[in-house]
């Protein structure tokens, strides 16, 4: 018995205007999958399949570095 694959790419990006943020694009008929799992790890929603992820605090110019 073979296991279904799950249809779903994320694609992960650095931000294209703030060097602590990470965007996440979700493609594939089952990216719903990936988009619960993100969401749900404090992700940001921007557009439908399209997810940012910030550090916004008092180390942020640290972690940038």
């Amino acid at each position: 018995m073979t296991t279904p694959t799950i249809d779903t790419h994320v694609r992960l990006d650095a931000h294209p205007h703030h060097s602590s943020a990470v965007t996440a694009v979700l493609t594939g008929s089952q990216a719903h999958i990936a988009h619960v799992g993100l969401e749900a790890d404090n992700w940001c929603v921007v557009a439908k399949n399209t997810l940012v992820l910030a550090r916004i605090d008092h180390e942020e110019p640290y972690w940038a570095q």
